[in-house]
């Protein structure tokens, strides 16, 4: 069936103003353009506003037969994240609701309220969000992401500070996922590990309940230069011990573009007194040599970066990789031109690593299949159930089945397709 364009945009024109609908090709440009020059060309883009938007917009496509959808924040999702050639809903004028509650430490925020905006109310009043993502998205955008960043080596991912969210199913319905006064850990049914991580397919967030915590009384920033004959394997095993450490960022060609050197960004946190018993443990450590802690201290300081800052890539692979398989994987991708690598520990046994292929590596096919057929070494999994990287590395998957098994419940019970999900 053709859509009748014109008359769609007059309706959506209604709903929202015509300010909050781009539909010509001009303007459509900015939204067919993700961080790492990937093109495509979006169908239309509504800005929604208002909680009641959602039900109205409901009964606009269907009465047009739009069968896919595809919610964005700010579109920085790294490889992809934002690439859709469907109805994409902008929900980044969704964020003017920011509810702190002391007394329960929790924050109420609509999807999208831009992370640093929460943050810096966050640290006026003495709290702060103790993880955070490595592109300053949505709080939307990072929750249907993932929720990994800097601090999840000692927080984990986001799903395990999120009290609930509101979500908006494809039928218009909206429910509530989890419980505000019940914690992300206790037993029971809990939707909320459904709906973090799966970029939109399920439903629309539209806001959020998370856990804070106070502000780090005392810190450390510690900048570590590792030559490239050293195995990073051991040097991880004895980081893993140390009880202060917040965050371990792992570089490579970003910090230092003259060297083959892997850095590494560690915060500790902690009590004075213990925190300096660990610094005095790491620099301790032999084969590694520090940086001035003003280096480190800067780099801590930007670490939230712009899509800018990033590598210029033809290709770039987000992969949640074990610290056992790591310098495998790294050693793998050395003999294509040294490719960039950012990563972040999530946790003592795995990294999130993204890994830059600059864009005159030559016979790019032939090396992703080299790469297809070698990946089960690595053990690797893309961090998010809908992420493109799947088509390389689906069979290692480990939540495919189960999506396999939910699909044809949530096609059944939905009238719209929120993003369009194939195996």
């Amino acid at each position: 069936m053709t859509i009748d364009k014109e008359s769609l945009v007059k309706d959506l024109i209604d709903l929202v103003g015509e300010e909050n609908i781009i539909f010509n090709d001009d303007q459509l440009k900015h939204y067919g353009l993700d961080p790492f020059n990937q093109t495509h060309k979006p169908f239309l883009v509504v800005k929604l506003s208002k909680i009641s938007h959602f039900k109205r917009l409901n009964f606009i496509l269907r009465r047009y037969k739009i069968e896919s959808i595809t919610p964005r924040g700010c579109g920085f999702g790294i490889n992809l994240g934002a690439y859709s050639e469907d109805l994409i809903i902008d929900l980044t004028l969704l964020n003017q609701k920011i509810e702190l509650d002391t007394q329960t430490l929790t924050v109420k925020v609509e999807a999208g309220v831009r992370y640093t905006k929460l943050q810096k109310i966050l640290n006026e009043n003495g709290y702060r969000l103790p993880i955070e993502p490595i592109l300053d998205g949505t709080i939307g955008g990072f929750i249907a992401t993932g929720g990994y960043g800097y601090g999840s080596y000692q927080f984990g991912s986001l799903m395990n500070l999120l009290r609930s969210t509101s979500i908006v199913l494809s039928n218009g319905q909206i429910i509530q996922s989890g419980n505000i006064n019940t914690p992300p850990y206790s037993c029971g049914y809990n939707l909320n590990s459904l709906i973090c991580g799966s970029e939109g397919y399920f439903g629309i967030i539209t806001d959020a309940v998370l856990e804070i915590t106070p502000i780090a009384l005392e810190s450390h920033n510690l900048l570590l230069k590792i030559p490239a004959d050293v195995d990073l394997m051991p040097i991880l095993s004895k980081l893993a011990i140390i009880s202060t450490i917040h965050h371990i960022s792992l570089y490579k060609g970003l910090i230092d573009t003259t060297q083959d050197s892997t850095n590494l960004l560690i915060r500790l946190e902690g009590p004075p007194e213990i925190l300096e018993q660990d610094k005095s443990f790491i620099e301790a450590m032999p084969d590694i040599t520090f940086s001035k802690y003003e280096m480190a201290n800067k780099l801590w300081d930007n670490r939230i970066l712009e899509p800018s800052h990033t590598p210029k890539a033809s290709i770039i692979i987000e992969a949640i990789v074990p610290i056992s398989t790591l310098s495998q994987f790294l050693k793998f991708w050395k003999i294509y031109n040294s490719p960039t690598f950012f990563g972040t520990l999530i946790n003592p046994s795995s990294a999130l690593l993204y890994t830059f292929f600059p864009p005159e590596i030559p016979n790019v096919e032939t090396v992703m299949e080299t790469f297809v057929e070698k990946s089960h070494k690595f053990q690797m999994h893309p961090p998010t159930i809908g992420h493109l990287i799947k088509k390389f590395v689906e069979q290692f998957h480990p939540n495919l089945e189960y999506l396999k098994r939910l699909k044809p419940i949530f096609d059944k019970i939905h009238r719209l397709k929120v993003r369009k999900l194939q195996f």
